[in-house]
């Protein structure tokens, strides 16, 4: 092989190999930032789930609540019920 050829095939293949290290430095670039979004992506599922997880408390608490007050007006009803009978029974006993 010639000198000048082998030249011209040496500097093809310099060429070559810096295009390879700037798709390499590229990738790793690339590489990185897809590494943060991963790492900032896991924090809002997890940011997420804990929300979920408060608001499926609050809404277990809310419902417990909200039976309380309904068991408290039933109870409040009742002793309504046990009061006005025992007038009618009261009257009754009158007459």
């Amino acid at each position: 092989m010639p000198s000048e050829k082998l030249h011209v095939h040496v500097q093809y293949l310099e060429q070559k190999i810096r295009q390879l290290l700037a798709h390499c430095k590229d990738q790793q670039a690339l590489l990185q930032q897809l590494r943060k979004e991963k790492e900032q992506l896991i924090q809002q599922v997890a940011n997420k789930k804990e929300t979920a997880h408060k608001r499926s408390d609050n809404l277990a608490l809310g419902a417990i609540t909200k039976n309380e007050k309904k068991m408290r007006n039933w109870g409040a009803s009742i002793d309504n019920y046990i009061s006005d009978i025992d007038k009618s029974i009261a009257y009754l006993e009158q007459l």
